[in-house]
Order: C-alpha cells, then structure tokens, then sequence
C-alpha cells in the first residue's frame, strides 16, 4: 500500500470527530511533520507514537487514527503480532475504521504466517 495514502487515510480518520472532542494529540502534529521530513528516522518516528499511545491512554482520550498509525510502523517494522494488537485497538474503539483494520488485521496476520514458514523451511534447510 502507498505509504502517502495510508497516512492520507489515517489522518482523514484522525480527523472525525474533533470538532466534538478533546484528544491528547500529544505533538503528533509535528511528530509527523518531522517524519515526512526525514523519513530515514523511523525509529524516533516510532518512539514518538509509542510515546504518544502512552499518554493518550493514561488521558483516557486516544484520538483517532493514532492506534492504527503506530500498527502500521510496527507492522513496516516486522512486529506484525504487536501491530495485530494496536490493529485490533483501532478497530474497538473506532466503528467507521473497522473495514480498513480488518483489512490490515487479516496482512498482518498473512505476512506473520509467511514469515514463520519462511524460518521454518530455513531451520529444516539447516538440518
């Protein structure tokens, strides 16, 4: 999937809504626009939103789009079970993106299974 338009997608989803509630966003705006800035540092990318999960959640107020955003880093970063889970979060708390995480739950769980029989046909080779 093009990476602009899962962000364009989580964004747009992170965006229902607001006029109505409070979110702890917790600098997500230019936590992001540092991202697309220096895509190279993914990793401080990733930190940031697990930071950001974090305290969204002790607020109580997780805004939308943001469990599906760091699924979607974990998922790029091979971490497909984790990212099933923030997945599955997404999914519970918002209704309107249950569609598209069922579709990134169901990738997820195809590229975790590819990959276990990928190590396995390997340990076998290794026999």
């Amino acid at each position: 999937m093009n990476r602009t338009l899962l962000y364009s997608v989580i964004f747009a989803v992170g965006l229902t809504g607001c006029a109505t509630q409070r979110y702890t966003w917790n600098r997500y705006d230019s936590v992001l626009l540092q991202h697309y800035r220096s895509p190279q540092e993914s990793e401080v990318f990733a930190e940031s939103l697990k930071e950001i999960v974090q305290k969204s959640e002790e607020a109580g107020n997780v805004p939308p789009g943001i469990y599906a955003e760091y699924g979607y880093v974990l998922y790029e970063k091979g971490q497909y079970d984790d990212a099933v889970g923030f997945f599955r979060k997404e999914h519970d708390k918002w209704p309107e993106s249950r569609v598209f995480m069922k579709n990134m739950i169901s990738n997820a769980q195809k590229r975790q299974n590819s990959e276990t029989r990928k190590e396995a046909a390997h340990v076998k080779a290794q026999q």
